[in-house]
Protein backbone atom coordinates (compact mmCIF):
# COMPACT_ATOMS: atom_id res chain seq x y z
CA UNK A 1 0.00 0.00 0.00
CA UNK A 2 1.63 3.13 -1.01
CA UNK A 3 1.93 5.97 1.72
CA UNK A 4 0.87 9.12 -0.67
CA UNK A 5 -2.67 7.43 -1.05
CA UNK A 6 -5.08 9.14 1.69
CA UNK A 7 -8.66 7.92 1.78
CA UNK A 8 -11.39 10.08 3.48
CA UNK A 9 -14.17 8.29 4.57
CA UNK A 10 -17.01 8.71 7.05
CA UNK A 11 -19.04 5.92 9.31
CA UNK A 12 -22.76 6.16 9.69
CA UNK A 13 -24.41 3.56 11.98
CA UNK A 14 -26.52 3.68 15.38
CA UNK A 15 -24.39 1.04 17.08
CA UNK A 16 -20.73 2.69 19.17
CA UNK A 17 -19.46 -0.49 19.30
CA UNK A 18 -19.61 -1.18 15.25
CA UNK A 19 -18.29 1.95 15.21
CA UNK A 20 -15.43 1.76 16.76
CA UNK A 21 -14.50 -1.45 15.56
CA UNK A 22 -14.36 -0.43 11.94
CA UNK A 23 -12.58 2.65 13.26
CA UNK A 24 -10.25 0.52 14.66
CA UNK A 25 -9.61 -1.94 11.91
CA UNK A 26 -9.27 1.35 9.65
CA UNK A 27 -6.12 2.13 11.91
CA UNK A 28 -4.26 -0.44 10.21
CA UNK A 29 -3.81 1.98 6.84
CA UNK A 30 -2.22 4.61 8.73
CA UNK A 31 -1.66 7.58 7.35
CA UNK A 32 -3.40 5.86 3.93
CA UNK A 33 -7.42 6.66 5.27
CA UNK A 34 -8.29 8.94 7.62
CA UNK A 35 -11.87 8.92 9.36
CA UNK A 36 -13.30 12.34 8.82
CA UNK A 37 -16.13 11.45 11.61
CA UNK A 38 -18.14 8.83 13.43
CA UNK A 39 -21.89 9.35 13.84
CA UNK A 40 -25.20 7.67 14.84
CA UNK A 41 -27.90 8.73 12.12
CA UNK A 42 -27.96 9.65 8.90
CA UNK A 43 -29.05 13.33 9.33
CA UNK A 44 -25.52 13.88 11.44
CA UNK A 45 -24.13 11.68 9.17
CA UNK A 46 -25.22 14.28 6.07
CA UNK A 47 -24.02 17.41 7.75
CA UNK A 48 -20.67 15.83 8.38
CA UNK A 49 -20.12 15.23 4.74
CA UNK A 50 -21.50 18.50 3.42
CA UNK A 51 -18.65 19.89 6.15
CA UNK A 52 -15.62 17.19 5.00
CA UNK A 53 -16.10 16.20 1.62
CA UNK A 54 -14.97 12.42 2.40
CA UNK A 55 -14.47 9.78 -0.79
CA UNK A 56 -16.26 7.10 1.19
CA UNK A 57 -19.24 6.47 3.33
CA UNK A 58 -19.68 3.17 5.62
CA UNK A 59 -23.09 3.42 6.18
CA UNK A 60 -25.30 0.54 8.36
CA UNK A 61 -28.75 -0.22 7.04
CA UNK A 62 -31.29 -2.00 9.25
CA UNK A 63 -34.76 -1.05 7.38
CA UNK A 64 -34.67 -1.65 3.86
CA UNK A 65 -37.08 0.60 2.15
CA UNK A 66 -35.31 3.68 4.52
CA UNK A 67 -32.07 2.57 3.71
CA UNK A 68 -32.91 2.51 -0.30
CA UNK A 69 -34.23 6.01 0.11
CA UNK A 70 -30.98 7.25 2.25
CA UNK A 71 -28.62 5.77 -0.40
CA UNK A 72 -30.46 7.29 -3.41
CA UNK A 73 -30.14 10.42 -1.45
CA UNK A 74 -26.51 10.49 -1.00
CA UNK A 75 -25.86 9.13 -4.24
CA UNK A 76 -27.87 11.85 -6.01
CA UNK A 77 -26.67 15.08 -3.97
CA UNK A 78 -22.99 13.67 -4.03
CA UNK A 79 -22.37 11.55 -7.27
CA UNK A 80 -18.78 10.70 -6.46
CA UNK A 81 -19.33 9.21 -2.99
CA UNK A 82 -19.13 5.75 -2.87
CA UNK A 83 -21.56 4.56 -0.87
CA UNK A 84 -20.34 0.93 1.17
CA UNK A 85 -23.56 -0.61 3.04
CA UNK A 86 -23.31 -2.88 6.44
CA UNK A 87 -26.23 -4.58 7.14
CA UNK A 88 -26.90 -8.23 8.94
CA UNK A 89 -29.40 -8.88 6.42
CA UNK A 90 -28.45 -11.77 4.24
CA UNK A 91 -31.17 -11.69 1.64
CA UNK A 92 -31.22 -10.72 -2.32
CA UNK A 93 -33.52 -8.61 -2.44
CA UNK A 94 -31.88 -5.98 0.01
CA UNK A 95 -28.30 -6.56 -1.61
CA UNK A 96 -29.98 -5.74 -5.35
CA UNK A 97 -32.07 -2.87 -4.22
CA UNK A 98 -29.30 -1.29 -2.47
CA UNK A 99 -26.96 -1.34 -5.30
CA UNK A 100 -29.48 -0.39 -7.79
CA UNK A 101 -29.95 2.67 -5.27
CA UNK A 102 -26.09 3.54 -5.50
CA UNK A 103 -24.27 1.73 -3.45
CA UNK A 104 -20.88 0.44 -4.43
CA UNK A 105 -20.51 -2.59 -1.82
CA UNK A 106 -22.82 -4.57 0.58
CA UNK A 107 -20.80 -6.17 3.84
CA UNK A 108 -22.58 -8.85 6.02
CA UNK A 109 -22.39 -8.35 9.83
CA UNK A 110 -20.72 -9.32 11.78
CA UNK A 111 -17.70 -8.59 8.95
CA UNK A 112 -15.25 -10.99 8.41
CA UNK A 113 -11.67 -10.72 8.12
CA UNK A 114 -10.62 -9.02 5.29
CA UNK A 115 -14.13 -7.85 3.98
CA UNK A 116 -13.12 -4.38 4.84
CA UNK A 117 -9.98 -4.33 3.05
CA UNK A 118 -11.41 -6.27 0.07
CA UNK A 119 -14.42 -3.46 0.03
CA UNK A 120 -12.07 -0.89 -0.42
CA UNK A 121 -9.85 -2.27 -3.13
CA UNK A 122 -12.78 -2.79 -5.34
CA UNK A 123 -13.48 1.02 -4.78
CA UNK A 124 -10.54 1.17 -6.22
CA UNK A 125 -9.33 4.28 -4.22
CA UNK A 126 -6.55 2.64 -2.32
CA UNK A 127 -3.41 0.89 -3.96
CA UNK A 128 -2.83 -2.73 -1.96
CA UNK A 129 -0.32 -5.00 -1.98
CA UNK A 130 -1.51 -6.42 -5.79
CA UNK A 131 -2.77 -2.97 -7.69
CA UNK A 132 -6.01 -3.93 -10.10
CA UNK A 133 -4.87 -4.11 -12.95
CA UNK A 134 -6.96 -1.68 -15.30
CA UNK A 135 -8.42 -3.15 -18.76
CA UNK A 136 -6.65 -2.72 -22.11
CA UNK A 137 -8.20 -5.40 -23.93
CA UNK A 138 -10.65 -5.39 -26.78
CA UNK A 139 -12.23 -8.72 -26.40
CA UNK A 140 -14.75 -10.19 -29.39
CA UNK A 141 -18.56 -10.20 -28.65
CA UNK A 142 -20.67 -12.71 -29.84
CA UNK A 143 -24.20 -12.77 -29.96
CA UNK A 144 -26.77 -15.66 -30.44
CA UNK A 145 -30.19 -15.15 -31.01
CA UNK A 146 -33.63 -16.41 -31.86
CA UNK A 147 -36.90 -14.69 -30.51
CA UNK A 148 -38.99 -17.55 -29.78
CA UNK A 149 -36.62 -20.02 -28.04
CA UNK A 150 -36.97 -23.55 -27.57
CA UNK A 151 -34.40 -24.28 -30.44
CA UNK A 152 -31.46 -24.78 -27.99
CA UNK A 153 -29.69 -21.14 -28.12
CA UNK A 154 -29.10 -21.26 -24.51
CA UNK A 155 -26.89 -24.64 -24.92
CA UNK A 156 -24.82 -23.56 -27.52
CA UNK A 157 -24.28 -20.54 -25.55
CA UNK A 158 -22.98 -21.92 -22.34
CA UNK A 159 -21.17 -24.88 -24.66
CA UNK A 160 -19.23 -22.12 -26.66
CA UNK A 161 -18.65 -19.82 -23.68
CA UNK A 162 -16.87 -22.94 -21.99
CA UNK A 163 -15.04 -24.06 -25.35
CA UNK A 164 -13.47 -20.88 -25.82
CA UNK A 165 -12.35 -20.72 -22.12
CA UNK A 166 -9.07 -22.54 -22.75
CA UNK A 167 -5.74 -21.84 -22.71
CA UNK A 168 -6.39 -18.50 -20.27
CA UNK A 169 -9.07 -16.99 -22.63
CA UNK A 170 -11.12 -14.90 -20.20
CA UNK A 171 -14.72 -15.18 -21.23
CA UNK A 172 -18.05 -13.90 -20.03
CA UNK A 173 -21.33 -15.32 -20.50
CA UNK A 174 -24.07 -12.95 -20.49
CA UNK A 175 -27.66 -13.99 -19.97
CA UNK A 176 -29.68 -11.12 -22.49
CA UNK A 177 -33.25 -12.72 -22.47
CA UNK A 178 -34.61 -11.12 -19.86
CA UNK A 179 -37.79 -13.26 -20.04
CA UNK A 180 -36.85 -16.55 -20.34
CA UNK A 181 -33.28 -16.79 -19.40
CA UNK A 182 -32.21 -19.86 -18.60
CA UNK A 183 -28.37 -20.06 -18.46
CA UNK A 184 -28.52 -19.77 -14.52
CA UNK A 185 -30.75 -22.87 -14.44
CA UNK A 186 -28.25 -24.46 -17.20
CA UNK A 187 -25.09 -23.92 -15.01
CA UNK A 188 -26.83 -24.52 -11.83
CA UNK A 189 -26.13 -21.41 -10.44
CA UNK A 190 -27.40 -19.52 -7.61
CA UNK A 191 -25.77 -15.95 -7.77
CA UNK A 192 -26.51 -13.36 -5.34
CA UNK A 193 -25.94 -10.43 -7.70
CA UNK A 194 -27.31 -10.77 -11.37
CA UNK A 195 -27.30 -8.41 -14.58
CA UNK A 196 -29.36 -5.43 -12.99
CA UNK A 197 -26.63 -5.37 -10.47
CA UNK A 198 -24.37 -4.75 -13.30
CA UNK A 199 -26.61 -2.25 -15.40
CA UNK A 200 -27.54 -0.35 -12.39
CA UNK A 201 -24.22 0.60 -11.74
CA UNK A 202 -22.84 1.58 -15.85
CA UNK A 203 -21.77 5.20 -14.80
CA UNK A 204 -19.54 4.41 -12.27
CA UNK A 205 -18.08 0.87 -13.39
CA UNK A 206 -14.90 -0.41 -12.67
CA UNK A 207 -13.22 -3.88 -13.25
CA UNK A 208 -13.07 -4.52 -9.16
CA UNK A 209 -16.56 -3.97 -8.95
CA UNK A 210 -17.55 -5.91 -12.31
CA UNK A 211 -15.94 -8.58 -11.38
CA UNK A 212 -17.21 -8.96 -7.61
CA UNK A 213 -20.84 -9.06 -8.81
CA UNK A 214 -19.73 -12.08 -11.59
CA UNK A 215 -20.20 -16.15 -10.79
CA UNK A 216 -17.07 -17.61 -12.05
CA UNK A 217 -18.38 -21.29 -13.13
CA UNK A 218 -16.26 -24.61 -12.64
CA UNK A 219 -15.72 -24.65 -16.59
CA UNK A 220 -13.81 -21.46 -16.34
CA UNK A 221 -16.28 -18.95 -17.53
CA UNK A 222 -17.39 -15.65 -15.30
CA UNK A 223 -21.35 -15.52 -15.54
CA UNK A 224 -23.80 -12.78 -15.46
CA UNK A 225 -27.28 -14.34 -14.97
CA UNK A 226 -30.77 -12.92 -15.59
CA UNK A 227 -32.61 -10.54 -13.31
CA UNK A 228 -33.94 -12.86 -10.36
CA UNK A 229 -37.81 -10.88 -10.87
CA UNK A 230 -38.97 -9.96 -13.39
CA UNK A 231 -40.47 -6.26 -12.73
CA UNK A 232 -36.40 -5.71 -12.69
CA UNK A 233 -35.91 -5.88 -16.95
CA UNK A 234 -38.08 -3.05 -17.13
CA UNK A 235 -35.34 -0.64 -15.28
CA UNK A 236 -32.39 -2.52 -17.70
CA UNK A 237 -31.99 0.16 -21.20
CA UNK A 238 -30.22 0.33 -24.27
CA UNK A 239 -27.84 2.76 -23.18
CA UNK A 240 -27.07 0.72 -19.79
CA UNK A 241 -26.55 -2.34 -22.05
CA UNK A 242 -24.41 -0.61 -24.66
CA UNK A 243 -22.22 1.03 -21.55
CA UNK A 244 -21.88 -2.53 -20.30
CA UNK A 245 -21.05 -3.92 -22.87
CA UNK A 246 -18.43 -1.57 -24.51
CA UNK A 247 -16.54 -2.20 -21.15
CA UNK A 248 -16.68 -5.18 -20.38
CA UNK A 249 -15.17 -6.32 -23.95
CA UNK A 250 -12.07 -4.34 -22.46
CA UNK A 251 -12.08 -6.92 -19.52
CA UNK A 252 -12.43 -10.10 -21.33
CA UNK A 253 -11.00 -12.04 -24.45
CA UNK A 254 -14.67 -13.35 -25.60
CA UNK A 255 -18.13 -12.24 -24.49
CA UNK A 256 -21.10 -14.44 -24.89
CA UNK A 257 -24.21 -13.40 -25.31
CA UNK A 258 -27.93 -14.99 -24.87
CA UNK A 259 -30.20 -13.16 -26.56
CA UNK A 260 -34.13 -14.05 -27.05
CA UNK A 261 -37.61 -12.19 -27.58
CA UNK A 262 -38.18 -8.88 -29.77
CA UNK A 263 -35.97 -7.75 -32.40
CA UNK A 264 -35.61 -4.22 -30.54
CA UNK A 265 -34.70 -2.40 -27.76
CA UNK A 266 -31.84 -4.35 -25.88
CA UNK A 267 -31.52 -7.37 -28.41
CA UNK A 268 -30.32 -4.23 -30.99
CA UNK A 269 -28.20 -2.38 -28.39
CA UNK A 270 -26.29 -5.93 -28.32
CA UNK A 271 -26.23 -6.72 -31.88
CA UNK A 272 -25.10 -2.91 -32.62
CA UNK A 273 -21.67 -4.26 -30.40
CA UNK A 274 -21.58 -7.65 -31.59
CA UNK A 275 -18.32 -8.82 -34.05
CA UNK A 276 -20.85 -12.25 -34.91
CA UNK A 277 -24.60 -12.69 -34.40
CA UNK A 278 -25.19 -16.18 -34.88
CA UNK A 279 -29.17 -17.21 -35.56
CA UNK A 280 -29.70 -20.41 -34.54
CA UNK A 281 -32.39 -22.35 -35.87
CA UNK A 282 -33.34 -26.45 -36.35
CA UNK A 283 -34.65 -27.87 -39.53
CA UNK A 284 -38.98 -27.55 -39.62
CA UNK A 285 -41.21 -25.53 -41.30
CA UNK A 286 -42.56 -23.31 -39.13
CA UNK A 287 -38.69 -22.32 -37.91
CA UNK A 288 -37.47 -21.97 -40.94
CA UNK A 289 -40.51 -19.34 -41.82
CA UNK A 290 -39.89 -17.60 -38.98
CA UNK A 291 -35.73 -17.66 -39.02
CA UNK A 292 -36.33 -16.37 -43.04
CA UNK A 293 -39.05 -13.14 -41.29
CA UNK A 294 -35.98 -12.57 -38.63
CA UNK A 295 -33.22 -12.92 -41.10
CA UNK A 296 -34.19 -10.03 -43.33
CA UNK A 297 -35.55 -8.12 -40.54
CA UNK A 298 -31.96 -7.92 -39.40
CA UNK A 299 -30.35 -6.70 -42.03
CA UNK A 300 -33.27 -3.76 -42.36
CA UNK A 301 -31.56 -2.91 -39.17
CA UNK A 302 -28.20 -2.36 -41.01
CA UNK A 303 -26.21 -5.80 -39.83
CA UNK A 304 -24.78 -7.43 -42.57
CA UNK A 305 -24.26 -11.06 -43.63
CA UNK A 306 -20.14 -10.97 -42.97
CA UNK A 307 -21.36 -10.12 -39.04
CA UNK A 308 -25.15 -12.46 -39.60
CA UNK A 309 -24.09 -16.02 -39.21
CA UNK A 310 -26.82 -19.57 -39.79
CA UNK A 311 -26.43 -21.75 -37.25
CA UNK A 312 -28.64 -25.01 -37.42
CA UNK A 313 -29.16 -27.05 -34.24
CA UNK A 314 -30.65 -30.47 -33.49
CA UNK A 315 -29.53 -31.57 -37.19
CA UNK A 316 -30.25 -34.78 -38.15
CA UNK A 317 -28.49 -35.87 -41.64
CA UNK A 318 -31.56 -38.39 -43.00
CA UNK A 319 -34.35 -35.53 -42.03
CA UNK A 320 -37.26 -34.75 -44.46
CA UNK A 321 -35.81 -30.91 -44.52
CA UNK A 322 -31.77 -31.39 -45.74
CA UNK A 323 -29.42 -28.53 -44.94
CA UNK A 324 -29.17 -27.57 -49.04
CA UNK A 325 -33.47 -26.84 -48.69
CA UNK A 326 -32.94 -24.75 -45.76
CA UNK A 327 -30.20 -22.50 -47.76
CA UNK A 328 -31.97 -22.35 -50.60
CA UNK A 329 -35.54 -21.27 -49.01
CA UNK A 330 -33.29 -18.68 -46.42
CA UNK A 331 -30.84 -17.23 -49.12
CA UNK A 332 -28.06 -17.68 -46.49
CA UNK A 333 -25.29 -20.11 -45.77
CA UNK A 334 -25.40 -22.82 -42.73
CA UNK A 335 -22.10 -21.40 -41.08
CA UNK A 336 -22.33 -24.88 -38.70
CA UNK A 337 -24.52 -27.73 -38.06
CA UNK A 338 -24.82 -28.60 -34.64
CA UNK A 339 -25.97 -32.50 -34.20
CA UNK A 340 -28.85 -33.76 -32.15
CA UNK A 341 -28.20 -35.57 -29.23
CA UNK A 342 -31.24 -34.53 -26.88
CA UNK A 343 -30.11 -37.45 -23.43
CA UNK A 344 -26.57 -35.80 -23.07
CA UNK A 345 -27.54 -32.37 -23.47
CA UNK A 346 -30.04 -32.75 -21.15
CA UNK A 347 -27.77 -35.05 -18.91
CA UNK A 348 -25.34 -31.76 -18.91
CA UNK A 349 -28.34 -29.30 -18.17
CA UNK A 350 -29.27 -31.38 -14.87
CA UNK A 351 -25.69 -31.76 -13.54
CA UNK A 352 -24.81 -28.01 -14.61
CA UNK A 353 -21.85 -29.10 -16.39
CA UNK A 354 -21.45 -27.78 -20.43
CA UNK A 355 -21.31 -30.56 -22.15
CA UNK A 356 -17.87 -29.50 -23.98
CA UNK A 357 -16.38 -30.27 -20.37
CA UNK A 358 -19.07 -33.25 -19.03
CA UNK A 359 -18.95 -35.32 -22.75
CA UNK A 360 -16.08 -33.64 -24.44
CA UNK A 361 -16.12 -36.75 -27.55
CA UNK A 362 -19.52 -36.14 -28.45
CA UNK A 363 -20.93 -34.80 -31.51
CA UNK A 364 -22.47 -32.05 -30.04
CA UNK A 365 -18.81 -31.18 -28.11
CA UNK A 366 -16.97 -31.35 -30.98
CA UNK A 367 -19.29 -29.43 -33.41
CA UNK A 368 -19.45 -26.69 -30.61
CA UNK A 369 -15.92 -26.45 -30.16
CA UNK A 370 -15.17 -26.11 -34.31
CA UNK A 371 -17.58 -23.34 -34.08
CA UNK A 372 -15.15 -21.78 -31.26
CA UNK A 373 -12.30 -22.20 -33.52
CA UNK A 374 -14.01 -20.90 -36.47
CA UNK A 375 -15.05 -18.05 -34.43
CA UNK A 376 -11.63 -17.28 -33.07
CA UNK A 377 -9.87 -17.64 -37.14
Amino acid sequence: MQSNITLTLIIIDNDLEARNLFAAQLKQYGDTVRVNGSVADFGEGLKLIQSTNPAVVIMDVHDLARGVKEVKQLHSLFPHLSILVTSREKNSDWILSLMRAGAVEYLLKPLAPGDLEEALQKIGRLTLARPAIEPEKSGEIIALYNPVGGVGTTTISVNLAASLAVEGARVALIDLNFFSGDVAAFLDLDPPYTLSSVTSNTTRLDTSFLMSVMTRHSSDIYVLTEPIGVEEVSGITPEQVSRMLQFMKKTFDYLVLDTGGYLAGNNLAAFEHADYILFNTVLSLPALKNTKRYLAAIERHGFNRERLKLIVNRYIPKADIRVEDAERTLGYKVFITIPNEYSEVVGSINKGVPMVKLYPRSSVSKAVTKLAEMLKG
